[in-house]
């Protein structure tokens, strides 16, 4: 019988799921020269993170994974409670994108998108030292492109927020 190795799980399991080396490369991310490495048995202790998206594609337990890459008990513990499930994939020809990192990134716009709201609400074009230098008709000009970027701004924010809601709701889903 075989010695299982972090080399010959990973290979066997994408030979067995008839993608080669190149696809499971498109679908996880993961540099295809990376991927040769650790079918090769020269890239022993990948991270977790490669691990995770391998393990999601090839349908390998994670934990499996991590032990034949040689992480100790303490790291495995760590890796397997971290939320895991905030995985998602697109459809079937994409990347592995990290649903949360979306989501926490949505909320870091949407702050400054509301902070930008607040201050445009309480601006006084009159003491706008660029207004006050513009004719009369390209200071109306320049305040009515100033609206429409406001009312943009509201929209943008509505969107985010849906966004924001849409993603949360997916991902709870997936850890419940």
């Amino acid at each position: 019988m075989e010695d299982k190795t972090l080399a010959s799980v990973v290979k066997s399991a994408r030979e067995k799921v008839g993608i080669s080396q190149r696809e499971l490369s498109r679908r996880t991310g993961i540099d295809n020269n990376t991927l040769a490495k650790i079918e090769k048995g020269e890239r022993k202790k990948p991270n977790v993170l490669s691990l995770r998206k391998i393990s999601y594609i090839l349908n390998i337990k994670l934990e499996e994974l991590l032990r034949l890459s040689g992480y100790n008990e303490q790291d495995i513990e760590v890796a397997l409670n971290k939320n895991h499930n905030n995985i998602t994939i697109l459809n079937t020809n994409s990347t592995i994108i990290m649903l949360e990192d979306i989501i926490n990134d949505s909320k870091n716009e949407l702050i400054a998108k509301e902070i930008l709201k607040e201050i445009m609400s309480k601006i006084d074009y009159e003491n706008i030292d660029y207004l006050k230098n513009l004719s009369s008709k390209n200071k109306k000009i320049a305040i009515k492109n100033f609206k429409n970027l406001i009312k943009n701004n509201e929209e943008d924010i509505k969107h985010l927020k849906e966004s924001i809601e849409k993603g949360l709701e997916i991902l709870n889903r997936k850890t419940n």
